[in-house]
């Protein structure tokens, strides 16, 4: 029976392969790369009516595995999975397999199979260039290559193409093609990226540098305050007709986002001042979700810095009093010397 039970071995860039002849019982195939959140496994492709087939292994660190899948018929395959959550681990062992009218015969199987994590794909506010068309990706294992898709807030393709890497590496750059187009207003909506890895793999990130900054006049707040007097509601009213006509136009097309962020004149304490921004900011964006706005809200305070008009400290400037309200699927960039972005969510 075992010399029925033929292994012909051959390695192949994802894992073992053992291809079948006719006169066999069995064939098996391993699945031994697979990305995290997956588990590796053998298929077994049955070519005979099999009472029962048992997998019985010892992996590197000493854990054992068996198990075992009866009644099988002739032509149907069955799938074992391997215990194993991350890293590589090698394996030995056997598959018996058991027919109706025959004694048990075994092969023997000795294989290694690895998890791979996550690409974990990085592009910061900083590593995409719209003008220059340049674009840094950094990742936890080398990238290879870059298929990529630009897209524009018109639904039109502005660009596609796949950047090859010359020397694969966890950081790269480069810069993009695109066409020709006689619109140019139409502002890029999308970046569609594809990472190859040199085991073969994939992964897809999305990026959506498009943001529309809600025209609207200032609320006036009391001072030392953040309550929004009734007759300041008008003026958010009609903001609020400005962001759903914005939704209507670019809902369907991004995961859109709402930002709101907050700024007060140099009048009074600066650490007084982030904490009024931010209460002011927040009182905004409560008054939108109350009148009916129904996707996240992220709100900041940047109290007296980054002015409209710069002032020396203790300046009364109505124009560095305001706010920013702005629609976007990523956090907007923040290029205020000594701020960072630390949006929070309502």
């Amino acid at each position: 029976m075992k010399d029925k039970i033929i292994l012909a071995m051959m390695l192949l860039a994802m894992g073992l392969s053992f291809h079948a002849h006719a006169d066999q019982i069995v064939s098996v195939s391993l699945e031994g790369k697979v990305l995290a959140g997956h588990k590796p496994s053998l298929k077994v492709s049955v070519h005979q009516d099999i009472k029962s087939l048992t997998l019985v292994l010892r992996r590197d660190d000493g854990k054992k595995i068996r198990q075992t899948k009866k009644n099988i018929p002739k032509g149907s395959k069955r799938i074992f999975v391997l215990p194993q959550s991350h890293g590589t681990h090698s394996y030995r062992g056997t598959l018996e397999a058991e027919l109706f009218n025959a004694p048990k015969g075994s092969m023997n199987l000795d294989f290694s199979a690895t998890v791979m994590e996550s690409m974990r794909l990085k592009v910061g506010a900083e590593d995409l260039d719209l003008d220059k068309r340049r674009l840094r990706i950094r990742a936890a294992r080398p990238i290879t290559a870059v298929d990529y898709e630009i897209m524009s807030e018109s639904k039109k393709t502005l660009g596609r193409g796949t950047y090859q890497a010359d020397n694969p590496s966890s950081d790269i750059e480069f810069h993009w093609k695109q066409f020709a187009s006689k619109e140019k207003q139409d502002k890029i909506m999308k970046i569609h990226l594809v990472a190859h890895d040199e085991n073969g793999f994939t992964e897809e990130m999305d990026l959506y540098p498009w943001s529309w900054s809600i025209p609207h006049e200032e609320v006036v707040f009391d001072t030392g305050k953040w309550e929004i007097r009734p007759e300041q509601a008008p003026k958010l009213d009609e903001s609020y007709k400005l962001l759903q006509e914005g939704l209507r136009k670019y809902g369907s097309m991004l995961p859109i986002k709402l930002y709101i962020a907050g700024f007060t004149d140099t009048v009074a304490d600066a650490r007084y001042n982030l904490r009024l921004s931010e209460m002011r900011a927040i009182a905004i964006a409560r008054y939108f979700r109350k009148k009916g706005f129904k996707y996240p809200i992220y709100y900041q305070g940047f109290g007296e810095k980054g002015q409209k008009v710069p002032t020396p400290d203790n300046t009364d400037e109505p124009q560095n009093r305001r706010a920013e309200y702005v629609l976007a699927a990523q956090p907007p960039s923040v290029k205020i010397t000594g701020t960072r972005s630390r949006w929070k969510k309502l």
